[in-house]
């Protein structure tokens, strides 16, 4: 095997654990897990999820933690349905607005404010839930458009279309942080090399950018369901960052890549997928999960760790 080759691979977590579940899932429930319908299915269903774990990788890499993910897509789309009177397109423009706007102001408050990311987007998390349970009154609501379901159940040959969608707000993000001045400011912040860089008005975008990504989420999931509930992105925060940590992003700032990202949340979505065929119970899947967060934080230290003790060298090796 090429070395070259070795080192990709070995270097994409959440790229090599896809294989490993693809491969074990394969043998234990082959006839159900390689099934047309399961592989549709699982397609669609991690399509609401991606969008979340992008928009926390690129916090991620400017060295924060946006915890309102959930909260905003619950509330994103619940204007979504709510507001359909008004037009689907107006509602959905409302529920994305809705979303730039919490980011803005978790970007000030991080930035302006000077408040730990943890703390202010707990703080952001807690307020929009509350907003929401006051705006809904606790209920449930159904979408009045019909049509409206296209975009998050329907498909396009055999591929569903919220999975064209997330490809596209994938690639999208990827020429920014990868092409653009924004995306290189970006990585900048986190692997603090701020000289020349306005931190606050950039570390601003970063919430902004996962604030529209969650409330994008909550519409695609409004349209799957035609439909929101109190419950919608109960979980989100937990899975968003488990899945950006797995796809190479770093706790401690200046690493992540798009990609890794969606190989995160494929490699997460793929192991509920199986348990599930495997029938494992919900309880201990809920257990599980929390284990697979714990683990990639783990990991994610002592990834860190090591690359701290190889600059240490490679800075005395300089002076030496």
């Amino acid at each position: 095997m090429n070395k070259n080759f070795r080192q990709t691979l070995f270097h994409n977590n959440a790229f090599l654990l896809f294989v490993i579940l693809i491969v074990f899932f394969g043998i234990t429930k082959g006839d159900l897990f390689l099934d047309s319908v399961n592989i549709h299915n699982f397609a669609r269903q991690i399509s609401f999820d991606i969008p979340l774990a992008l928009g926390m990788t690129v916090v991620l890499i400017v060295g924060g933690i946006d915890l309102s993910v959930g909260s905003v897509l619950s509330m994103a789309a619940a204007l979504t349905i709510t507001l359909q009177p008004m037009g689907t397109y107006v509602a959905v423009a409302i529920a994305l607005l809705f979303g730039i706007l919490v980011g803005t102001i978790n970007g000030l408050l991080v930035t302006k404010g000077k408040i730990v990311s943890f703390i202010a987007t707990l703080g952001m998390m807690t307020f929009v839930k509350g907003i929401m349970l006051t705006y809904t009154k606790q209920l449930s609501y159904a979408g009045q458009d019909d049509s409206f379901t296209f975009w998050g159940d329907g498909s396009i040959g055999v591929i569903p279309v919220p999975f064209i969608i997330v490809l596209f707000v994938s690639f999208v993000l990827w020429v920014i942080l990868t092409y653009t001045k924004l995306g290189r400011n970006i990585y900048a912040i986190g692997g603090n090399l701020e000289a020349g860089i306005n931190v606050d008005k950039n570390k601003t975008y970063a919430f902004m950018i996962s604030g529209l990504l969650s409330a994008l989420a909550g519409v695609l999931v409004a349209s799957r369901l035609n439909a929101s509930t109190t419950q919608l992105g109960l979980d989100s925060n937990n899975w968003a960052i488990a899945a950006s940590i797995i796809g190479g992003a770093s706790m401690s700032g200046g690493r992540g890549k798009v990609s890794g990202t969606v190989f995160g949340v494929a490699a997460l979505g793929m192991l509920i997928n199986g348990m599930n065929l495997l029938g494992v119970s919900t309880y201990y899947q809920i257990g599980i999960r929390a284990l697979v967060l714990i683990a990639a934080v783990i990991v994610d230290a002592i990834s860190t760790h090591k690359i701290q003790e190889k600059l240490v060298l490679l800075s005395y090796g300089k002076r030496n």
